[in-house]
């Protein structure tokens, strides 16, 4: 069995203007966790900061991370930097847009879309404990209620260009419209065997199973099937970078940091994210946990078998 670990967190980047403060103290902390209470040991983990965490600096590390399996092994990506979103380039988002991680070289014409990340996790064998951690942004709602004034923040979220957004926007009409008519379609049909006295109570019970269909899954960047996918919000939130106690950091990763310490790294999967959100009750930010429900009671960063 081998344990590795790749840690991501950019602050400064290409564009100055992009500047987070707490996502090197992440890295840091999220370390000094997977040493202490997981017995990481020092050569399975590799760090890499701001102009070392290129689209090619993390692709590299991906290959490292994701190679030289010998069973029951155990993998950690983590990440903290901005996320946004681009058009949809094939179709398979129901919002027509593809989550992005930010790298440091970040380009809006060649962006690390979910895409990219789907493809390399799915070649990840099965009996591999694949753990996706995400503190950045995919949404653009803005983040608001924060009770506490004291605490500064900033999203970690890249609003998308102008034209990205009108080209995002036109797609989701010509989608609802489709959706519109296809719902419409299957709505008449699941009626033709119902009397029309039964229809004013049938058709609220059948638009509400049709538009379950519409459900999104938050990411889809892990398959959900094998995977555990920990992100720091919900697909329409931001995540914050904030200074807490005098220090920046992620509001989701200090969250799970807290919650490991206190358990003394034995904890499962769904008692992490209970925990991270508790702790993030006081703020418009959602922690989410995508996994097998199988795995939901597994120990943290634990082999499968």
């Amino acid at each position: 069995m081998s344990k590795r670990a790749f840690l991501v967190g950019i602050n400064t980047f290409a564009r100055p203007e992009w500047q987070l403060r707490g996502c090197i103290n992440d890295t840091i902390a999220l370390e000094h966790l997977l040493k202490r209470h997981f017995a990481f040991q020092d050569d399975a983990i590799r760090v890499i900061h701001d102009a070392a965490a290129t689209t090619q600096g993390i692709r590299a590390g991906l290959a490292w991370l994701l190679s030289d399996y010998d069973g029951g092994d155990v993998r950690v990506f983590y990440i903290a930097s901005h996320g946004t979103q681009v058009p949809d380039q094939d179709g398979d988002e129901w919002e027509c847009a593809d989550e992005v991680i930010v790298p440091y070289d970040h380009d809006w014409n060649a962006p690390f879309r979910d895409d990219d990340l789907r493809a390399i996790f799915d070649a990840i064998p099965a009996e591999v404990n694949f753990t996706f951690i995400a503190d950045c942004c995919h949404s653009g709602t803005i983040q608001k209620g924060l009770l506490d004034a004291r605490i500064e923040f900033a999203p970690r979220y890249l609003t998308p260009p102008q034209e990205f957004n009108d080209r995002i926007a036109d797609h989701q009409v010509r989608r609802d419209k489709a959706a519109d008519a296809w719902v419409a379609g299957q709505l008449a049909q699941m009626l033709q065997s119902v009397p029309a006295s039964e229809w004013a109570q049938k058709v609220p019970e059948y638009l509400a199973q049709l538009r379950q269909r519409f459900r999104e899954n938050t990411y889809a960047v892990v398959a959900a099937d094998r995977h555990v996918l920990l992100a720091a919000c919900a697909d329409r939130q931001t995540a914050a970078d904030a200074s807490i106690a005098g220090e920046f950091r992620g509001l989701f990763t200090w969250a799970l940091c807290q919650a490991i310490t206190e358990a003394n790294g034995d904890i499962a999967h769904d008692q992490l994210i209970a925990r991270a959100a508790a702790a993030l009750a006081s703020y418009e930010q959602q922690p989410q946990l995508e996994c097998p429900a199988a795995l939901r009671g597994l120990k943290l960063f634990a082999p499968l078998a």
